[in-house]
């Protein structure tokens, strides 16, 4: 077969694949192209087998030549020929070798061209079964050189297969045929970015005969050589809409509004108002709307009550019943709509906009806290009361603020876990919620305030805080503080530090893992205010914990240099972030660092860094098997145990 004849044929067959998977989804035309295809093949197969006798003549004629120049008898096998001498030849000379018999297989590849594909290779026919079963086998892929996508002279691409591509299947009765991918409308004057690897064409239109099909007789999957699967799908095939795909994002549920109201909540609120025509708000029925319905533990149930109160025109001080129509009608067109982190925040917030959260209203939720929950009945002095709320009031926006800008934006309130732990009071031990609202860890920070403020003029300064902690802390570190680089004091009296100013240091003290200590001391370490802390700034702070190192050191002869504490620092960091930059560690490597703590420690407090070194790795796996999983939760237990202790 010439280079022509097997560039139509590549290219007819290319074309038929196409008619083939654009036309199978109908049912009409599958018996009009099955005939066609079968007379294609038949035509196709006649004609090679023709040109293969031809071939196979004249290979045979050659053969005949070549063997008559040294046989007599060409019908004589390999065994006589080999054994045959010319009687008038000189028995003194040595027969001459008879060169091996030729293949008439090795004759035709040999005479046809070594770039035009040979027609008795079995890649070359449509009907040729491929050697695995369902699959594209890549031994086949060369039979595709002579095709019109790919050229002898070009680069032949690694043909990738569409994995989505179904098996052609022909439906008959009343049974829907199975959907086949389109590679378009046909275009002659289009370079085709497909072709039909080896296969089975001609599919039973019997269901019962394609389901017993052996190996042998697999059907075809498609090849893209351009890397483009196919994006025409069949006429009778759904497309999927926007509609059907689900959003994984959407800007309603980032304001805190849900994508579709709660169908259970409606049926709740029903039932629990079917029988009350009104609902006054110290009665259960209230408390189990507030909790069930709007989502809102029973504990701030007064501030839903006034909040619907106020939407609804009633005078919120004196007003001490709701009418039913009254509470569907405000949870209809306002909390219906909103998640349960969003109606939280409504509540605690006071800014027009609900732009933000202060100090002040957290203050205010601490207050409905302290008059309602069961497991704080004790506090009746209004001095206490007062010192708990507001310091329910500081953790919370300690943990919360970005950047210690005292403002709580609904983006941080909504990934904090404050929603959850509010819901959590509901229960009877307000001790058991360990974050922001613990009673025991209030008694612990107020103590240590007053440890400290001996002149008992709720104020600390320099000479008193350097008392903490029995003076671990370097004076450097803690002039600083005084000074407000760790975060500016809200006291309004320079060097001195307020309750909520001591509530930011001690939290940070006592846990420098936590992201907001980790920023409270990088603010203190930086001198410079340059965002870096150099080596010179570090060795300022470090110079005096030295001291105490040697003091605790069990050889005070061994002094330990600072260029050590420095590569040791510099590893707890990461050395290669720190080495490409050239220029310092920054607030991004401390947060990035597992225990940043150690890093503080050892420029600030060497009692902490030296009882991590000497710590029992037994005994910390129990200690993290405990309630307490912070550094502070386990602080706070251990100096409330020992204050209870001190009392008896």
């Amino acid at each position: 077969m010439s280079a022509k004849n097997t560039f139509g044929s590549q290219a007819a067959k290319a074309f038929c694949a196409n008619l083939y998977t654009t036309w199978l989804s109908e049912d009409e035309n599958v018996e009009r192209i099955r005939d066609m295809l079968s007379r294609m093949l038949a035509l196709s197969a006649a004609a090679q087998n023709l040109e293969i006798g031809a071939k196979k003549g004249k290979a045979a004629d050659t053969d005949a030549l070549n063997n008559g120049a040294w046989h007599s008898d060409p019908a004589v096998g390999l065994s006589t020929s080999s054994t045959a001498i010319d009687e008038d030849a000189d028995p003194g000379q040595s027969p001459r070798p008879t060169p091996p018999q030729r293949s008439n297989k090795s004759a035709v590849l040999k005479s046809a061209d070594d770039r035009t594909p040979s027609p008795i290779q079995p890649s070359t026919s449509p009907c040729t079964v491929a050697r695995f079963a369902g699959g594209v086998d890549e031994l086949d892929y060369p039979h595709r050189a002579g095709s019109p996508v790919v050229t002898p002279t070009s680069p032949q691409p690694k043909p990738i297969v569409d994995p989505s591509a179904p098996l052609p299947y022909v439906s008959s009765g009343s049974v829907s045929p199975q959907r086949a991918h389109s590679l378009g409308s046909p275009r002659l004057d289009s370079t085709l970015n497909a072709v039909m690897v080896s296969g089975d064409l001609a599919v039973p239109l019997d269901p019962s005969t394609s389901l017993s099909m052996t190996a042998r007789e697999s059907t075809t999957r498609f090849v893209h050589t351009a890397g483009s699967f196919a994006v025409t799908p069949p006429a009778n095939l759904k497309q999927a809409t926007l509609e059907d795909i689900p959003c994984f994002y959407s800007k309603r549920e980032s304001c805190g509004l849900q994508i579709e109201n709660d169908s259970e909540e409606a049926q709740e609120l029903n039932r629990l108002l079917e029988k009350n025509d009104s609902v006054k708000k110290t009665v259960w029925v209230f408390g189990d709307i507030s909790s069930k319905v709007f989502k809102v533990p029973i504990w701030y149930k007064e501030a839903l009550f006034t909040d619907i109160a106020t939407r609804c025109g009633l005078d919120a001080a004196t007003a001490d019943t709701l009418a039913a129509a009254q509470i569907r009608t405000v949870y209809s067109d306002v909390y219906a709509s909103l998640s349960a982190s969003r109606r939280l925040y409504d509540l605690i917030c006071t800014h027009p906009q609900k732009e933000f959260i202060t100090l002040s209203d957290l203050e205010s939720m601490g207050r409905y806290l302290v008059a309602a929950h069961p497991g704080l009945q004790f506090l009746q002095q209004p001095e206490f009361q007062e010192y708990y709320w507001h310091t329910v009031a500081v953790r919370i926006m300690y943990m919360l603020e970005r950047q210690q800008c005292g403002r709580i934006y609904w983006r941080d309130f909504d990934r904090s876990d404050l929603p959850d732990r509010m819901m959590d009071l509901d229960t009877k031990d307000v001790n058991l919620v360990l974050d922001y609202f613990s009673y025991e860890h209030f008694y612990v920070l107020y103590c240590k305030f007053w440890e400290l403020d001996t002149d008992r003029d709720l104020l600390v300064g320099f000479e008193d805080l350097c008392n903490y902690g029995q003076g671990s802390v370097v004076t450097g570190a803690i002039k600083r503080v005084v000074e407000g680089y760790g975060r500016p004091l809200s006291s309004g009296v320079p060097g001195k530090m307020d309750f909520a100013d001591f509530v930011y240091f001690c939290l940070s003290e006592e846990d420098k893992n936590s992201e907001p200590a980790v920023l409270y001391w990088f603010k203190v370490l930086d001198t410079d205010e340059d965002g870096v802390l150099s080596g010179y700034e570090m060795m300022q702070f470090f110079e005096e914990n030295q001291q105490r190192f040697l003091e605790f050191s069990d050889s005070p002869e061994g002094d330990i240099a600072y260029e050590d504490t420095m590569c040791q620092m510099l590893d707890m960091v990461g050395f290669d972030r720190v080495k490409v930059r050239k220029c310092g560690v920054t607030l991004g490597d401390l947060r990035s660092c597992p225990t940043p703590a150690n890093f503080f420690n050892m420029i600030l407090n060497a009692s902490k860094f030296l009882l991590f070194e000497h710590r029992d790795p037994f005994g910390e796996h129990q200690i993290r098997m405990r309630v307490e999983k912070t550094e502070w939760d386990r602080f706070a237990r251990a100096e409330y145990d020992r204050m209870a202790a001190e009392a008896q």
